[in-house]
């Protein structure tokens, strides 16, 4: 074989010549800017940058030019124009490129919440701005998770950081990221794809925004999804991360954004190759999502709401999270209404069970009027919740060889020919793409039990959207009432969601539906107990499937043990030991719920005061790498220098010092709004959005849980451990004011001491 020669001289020489020529092209590119005004003064500014590995944000100094005038703002911020000069690496040799001044400065754009017509530099102001460049790094980081699987089109968010004007008066905080200006390969400017609140652009039928969303819900274990994914091509700016815990400040919309998504996201042949599972949906919801080409190159006329200025449709939906998710009804429910629907709940629960009870073997009454496949979805749905969910390869549309399965339209029933060669042609087109996608398709994406609670979780609040009329396009037409109209909300789309969150032991879920199997009402819709016939003992077995729950907050399950008694009251089949067990587990549960609640109290407290800004403080956990050589030990910070990038470690194994930049310093502890939401999220859904879910009001005090365990403690002849009982049921009774109460319970400790 003849030798290749290699002129090494000449490849570099080639190489210059590219260089000098895309050089040439960027300075003769005209500035979209180009009427900025440069005679503007140059301001200082310190630049907060955020480090992912370290969660904290450093700090370095720089000079910008800043317009005064806002050239467009949104409903909470306005966005200014602003330059920025070009610092060259500092291993840089050449810095030819970077010695044009102003006139070849990069275009930023800098955005500021207001208040009015001031700039918000308060603290509230400051916290936001840092908030939306955690947002930016959060979804790069979901971004390069997406982009390891090789997708068609890998995706990219600029990178955002906070500048403050040290010079100014209050020191005010803009967010700052690149300007994006262009179009996409498609000739398409810069697009919203999809929204923090169930949106999703069908006009532009872009595939890869959607599955990257869905996809960042599952790498996460169903902690995160991405959404409010908006850009130019696949560099995308300005995201909204939803969380399960609502950390994310007022534009996550947490656990119902999610469902919101997922009850728009259409599931394609990308998603398939990507190992992303199917996110059931009922019957009637698949109805009414709109059938469109599954192509990802197609184009059609833009929106009018396209036609809005990019930056004013930013802030269009920061503020509506709680206004958009909650109960008309809950809008004017007072707190004393609430109490009385507790204490009407609590005594009127023993005479609707045993109403129901009389009246389980007569037909069950059916408000609506539905036809015979929605009576067997909702059998099939109530069959399901009582049974473990099992992510097989159908839940991935996948054949049991792995492979994926084609997704393709079938063909007309009444065509001519030329339509049947355009079909045979649209087939193979499709064929060739399956194949494309089959041969790199990744393996299903790994489902654990995490992603399950986090799926029932979101299964759970889509039930509890449809319960407050949020989709009204989903009542099928033939469905109607006794009074001959249509109902609000699909009562099958709540019943088939309610299930599948039972079926991931979801605690709230199963607790409805045990609420509805004994003809109690539910807070999750109107409609659903007179819908799904009444079993007791399914009703028990949800109520042990929820008190069973994982990673649940202990109020849904302390409801669903105290149903469970009732029920088991008022049959008056279940023997003193079953009792005592249920009893006890309740009494167990409350004291759980005292030491979650005191522990958020005491983390609140810990961190009041210290910002995402901080940096690291002494005393903080880290891991660090010992003497650059790229191992990181475990530590601790003894010592932080004055602008906080040089962090001092004191090592756990054999207490040496080490003094290192923050790259190089790892937090074992979450960032500080990260520790505070995840230690309050089973308060989240409460504090979110502004409502209490009725369903989880303890239907007994604990006084008198307590007194009945005496009793029953009495009657095995532990007369002992009845007269602690009922004396601690005592002391719980005089703290809830209920002296009479108190005294009697007193007594009878007393009475059994003799």
């Amino acid at each position: 074989m003849a030798e290749i020669s290699y002129d090494r001289g000449a490849v570099q020489k080639s190489l210059r010549q590219k260089i000098r020529r895309a050089a040439a092209r960027a300075i003769a590119k005209e500035d979209v800017w180009s009427d900025f005004d440069k005679t503007l003064q140059a301001e200082r500014v310190v630049r907060h940058m955020y480090h992912p590995n370290s969660q904290r944000f450093f700090k370095d100094e720089t000079i910008v030019k800043i317009e005064t005038e806002p050239f467009t703002h949104g409903a909470m911020r306005h966005c200014f124009r602003m330059k920025k000069l070009a610092t060259p690496p500092a291993s840089a040799t050449n810095h030819r490129f970077h010695s044009y001044g102003w006139s070849r400065a990069l275009n930023y754009v800098a955005k500021a919440y207001m208040i009015g017509d001031q700039i918000d530099s308060s603290d509230s102001g400051v916290e936001a701005v840092l908030s939306d460049v955690l947002l930016q790094y959060e979804a790069m980081k979901w971004a390069e998770e997406f982009n390891r699987l090789d997708p068609p089109k890998k995706i990219d968010f600029l990178r955002a950081y906070a500048l403050q004007f040290v010079d100014r008066e209050g020191q005010p905080m803009f967010a700052v990221e690149r300007f994006i200006d262009g179009r996409d390969s498609y000739g398409r400017g810069f697009l919203k794809h999809n929204t923090n609140s169930g949106f999703v652009d069908e006009e532009q039928r872009r595939k890869t925004p959607q599955v990257f969303s869905a996809h960042s819900f599952y790498a996460s274990n169903g902690t995160r999804l991405v959404a409010d994914v908006q850009g130019v091509g696949d560099l995308y700016t300005d995201p909204q991360v939803l969380s399960i815990d609502f950390r994310f400040g007022d534009g996550d919309l947490g656990p119902r954004g999610m469902a919101l998504f997922f009850k728009s996201f259409k599931h394609s042949d990308l998603a398939d190759g990507l190992g992303i599972p199917i996110f059931p949906l009922s019957r009637n919801e698949k109805r009414t999502q709109l059938n469109y080409d599954d192509d990802d190159s197609t184009i059609s006329s833009v929106l009018e709401e396209e036609k809005k200025c990019r930056f004013e449709k930013l802030d269009d939906n920061r503020a509506t999270r709680k206004m958009a998710l909650r109960r008309p009804s809950d809008l004017c429910t007072s707190d004393s209404s609430v109490d009385t629907a507790r204490r009407c709940n609590m005594g009127d629960m023993s005479k609707v069970i045993k109403q129901s009870m009389r009246n389980l073997g007569a037909s069950h009454s059916k408000v609506l009027k539905r036809t015979k496949s929605d009576v067997d979805e909702i059998e099939t749905s109530l069959s399901l919740a009582l049974t473990d969910t099992v992510f097989d390869h159908s839940a991935f549309h996948r054949m049991e060889s792995g492979e994926v399965i084609l997704r393709g339209k079938p063909a007309s029933q009444e065509s001519d020919s030329s339509s049947t060669v355009d079909t045979r042609r649209e087939l193979i087109r499709r064929s060739t793409e399956f194949k494309s996608i089959k041969w790199r398709a990744a393996p299903p994406m790994k489902i654990t039990n995490e992603t399950k609670i986090n799926l029932g979780t979101v299964h759970y609040h889509l039930a509890c959207l449809h319960g407050m009329d949020r989709f009204p396009e989903v009542v099928p037409e033939s469905v109607t009432g006794a009074s001959g109209d249509s109902p609000s909300h699909d009562i099958t789309s709540v019943i088939f969601h309610l299930c599948h969150a039972a079926s991931l032991y979801c605690a709230p879920a199963c607790l409805a539906l045990a609420r509805s199997r004994v003809g109690l009402g539910t807070s999750v819709s109107p409609l659903l107990g007179a819908n799904v016939p009444v079993d007791f003992e399914s009703a028990k077995a949800l109520c042990e499937r929820a008190m069973a729950a994982k990673r649940s907050s202990a109020a849904p399950k302390i409801a669903a043990a105290c149903l469970l008694f009732q029920i088991q009251e008022d049959e008056g089949t279940c023997g003193i030991t079953e009792k005592i067990r249920i009893l006890e587990e309740i009494l167990s549960l409350m004291t759980q719920q005292e030491g979650e609640d005191c522990e958020v109290e005491e983390l609140l407290a810990s961190q009041t005061g210290r910002s995402k800004a901080d940096g690291f403080k002494v005393g903080d956990k880290v891991e660090a790498n010992y003497e650059m050589e790229g191992t990181f030990y475990p530590g601790k910070v003894v010592a932080v220098s004055e602008d906080g990038n040089l962090v001092t470690v004191e090592y756990d194994d054999d207490g040496s010092h080490g003094q290192l930049t923050i790259e190089h310093v790892k937090s074992l502890e979450p960032a500080t709004e990260i520790a505070v939401a995840a230690a309050t999220a089973r308060l989240s859904d409460e504090e979110a959005l502004g409502t209490k879910n009725s369903d989880e009001e303890a239907l007994f005090e604990d006084y008198d849980l307590m007194a009945k365990l005496a009793e029953l403690k009495e009657g095995t002849g532990d007369k002992s451990e009845a007269s602690r009982l009922f004396q601690e049921a005592s002391e719980l009774a005089m703290t809830a004011g209920k002296m009479k109460m108190a005294t009697e319970l007193s007594m009878k400790a007393a009475a059994l001491e003799e």
